[in-house]
């Protein structure tokens, strides 16, 4: 007996490796989980891939727990003509929902339905430059909203503050300004409440305004280097910051 090939599991086989180097030609820029974990998402160049995964979990004795029988689909591949890269991506994870926003590097939003599996509207000259971050109010489990108070986003760009947007209009509801953001991207997010937006800046200090107006309510310092990202807690009122240090500060209201 001749053994003239020996396959297993622990190694992705020569043509999977070649296929997926030919469907990525770039690097993977961002990822994330989509509809309840049902998808998840992938950024590469100008294009926006949409992915369903099934994760094998049942190991039943220890000969079957070698044997990989996860796996994935690309369902959809969604591809920006006029823009060379997808700059920022924006879902909604806690609920059901069709919408995903995507940002390009010729100024614009691209706001897809994947239920119906294309564009549903593009916005135009959104910012004097590329967005680079995107935040939706996604409430919170603890929290509930009107429908309407799920279409607004906001957008976020070197130079250009930060804007407002609602999804059934093409025009800016408001600009919020007066943090620091000149050379480095800084990330943005709305409360669960939906009353307040909190962002990083590059003065080592993090903002507070109120959605309803576009000066700051808070600035809070304490930190050693520029406010790279922030989040609010779903259920609690505390706000953590993390900065280039690679630090954290939680504010809490006490």
């Amino acid at each position: 007996m001749a053994v003239s090939q020996i396959q297993h599991n622990f190694k992705p086989s020569v043509e999977k490796v070649a296929a997926e180097a030919e469907r990525f030609s770039k690097e993977i820029t961002d990822a994330q989980f989509f509809y309840v974990d049902k998808f998840f998402l992938l950024v590469s160049g100008n294009s926006l891939y949409l992915y369903k995964y099934y994760i094998d979990s049942e190991k039943p004795d220890d000969v079957r727990r070698y044997q990989n029988n996860s796996r994935y689909k690309l369902v959809k591949r969604f591809h920006q003509e006029a823009a060379q890269q997808i700059t920022a991506i924006s879902c909604v994870n806690e609920f059901h929902s069709y919408i995903v926003l995507c940002g390009g590097s010729n100024k614009t939003v691209e706001v897809y339905d994947m239920n119906a599996g294309r564009s549903a509207r593009t916005m135009k000259d959104v910012h004097c430059r590329p967005v680079h971050c995107i935040s939706q109010n996604k409430g919170s489990a603890f929290v509930g909203h009107p429908p309407d108070a799920y279409d607004l986003f906001l957008t976020t760009a070197v130079t250009d503050g930060i804007k407002l947007w609602d999804l059934r209009s093409d025009k800016c509801v408001r600009h919020y300004e007066g943090h620091a953001n000149r050379f480095h991207p800084v990330g943005t997010a709305i409360s669960p409440c939906a009353r307040f937006i909190g962002t990083g800046s590059e003065d080592k200090a993090a903002y507070l305004f109120d959605i309803r107006s576009p000066s700051h309510l808070h600035k809070l310092l304490g930190h050693g280097d520029i406010i790279s990202d922030v989040a609010f807690h779903p259920l609690h009122s505390q706000f953590v910051t993390s900065s280039a240090n690679g630090k954290l500060n939680v504010y809490a209201d006490l």
